[in-house]
């Protein structure tokens, strides 16, 4: 079964970045499942070194990301 219980997938890491969005206003609240859907994905390396590249375009900083 995939979607809500795993995360494996370039659209799952996408899905988390929009869902982080809602961030702060807690609309994410009144769903738990997504809630937990997100705080897997942050969680994921996959997820850590997608957002760390994205980041680091953003502000300039040395595109090289390390793997782990």
């Amino acid at each position: 079964m995939r979607g809500l219980l795993h995360l494996t997938s370039a659209g799952d890491v996408l899905m988390v970045m929009v869902l982080r969005r809602l961030d702060g206003t807690g609309i994410l609240e009144g769903y738990p499942n997504l809630s937990a859907y997100v705080a897997r994905g942050e969680a994921r390396p996959a997820f850590k070194r997608a957002f760390e590249a994205q980041l680091a375009v953003f502000t300039g900083s040395s595109t090289q990301v390390r793997r782990s």
